[in-house]
């Protein structure tokens, strides 16, 4: 059984609720993260932002940006047409369709957070916030350390 608690964080944000016993009944609200599985392993599957990303270049409107200084993609749902052209573009079916809205949404990091609700929500700490070199230096230690370790076991 997959916990999901980064699911029920992203709906409370969206929802702006602070409790999941506050839910209404008759609320919902579209789903910007989802799970996959790849050979019985789950993944988080959501936005990846990418550098050079094919869903802004076929956005008719010019809804979907680039943030400044490559910190992802952000989608301006305001200006929407809803055309859907980014739907058929995006390599990991990240955007979501809104049908009530009648245009499209997607995962932008809640950038108005220090952290988004989906990382803070992870129970596991499967989900992490940090800038890529951050990330790969912190592998890098830790590959360096496991090195050093084996090294004095031999």
């Amino acid at each position: 059984m997959l916990c999901q608690s980064c699911i029920l964080a992203c709906g409370m944000h969206a929802l702006n609720i602070s409790s999941p016993h506050k839910i209404p009944y008759d609320q919902t609200f579209i789903q910007k993260i989802r799970i996959t599985f790849s050979r019985g392993t789950p993944w988080v599957w959501k936005c990846q932002h990418c550098t050079t990303a094919p869903c802004v270049e076929a956005c008719v409107s010019g809804s979907l940006l680039p943030q400044e200084k490559g910190k992802g993609l952000v989608h301006h749902p305001e200006t929407c047409v809803g055309c859907g052209s980014c739907l058929l573009a995006c390599p990991y079916e990240a955007l979501q369709y809104d049908e009530k809205k009648g245009r499209v949404t997607k995962c932008n990091l809640c950038f108005e957070k220090e952290n988004p609700p989906c990382v803070e929500g992870c129970l596991s700490r499967a989900l992490v916030y940090e800038s890529h070199d951050l990330h790969v230096q912190k592998k890098r230690k830790m590959f360096a350390r496991e090195m050093r370790k084996a090294g004095e076991d031999v």
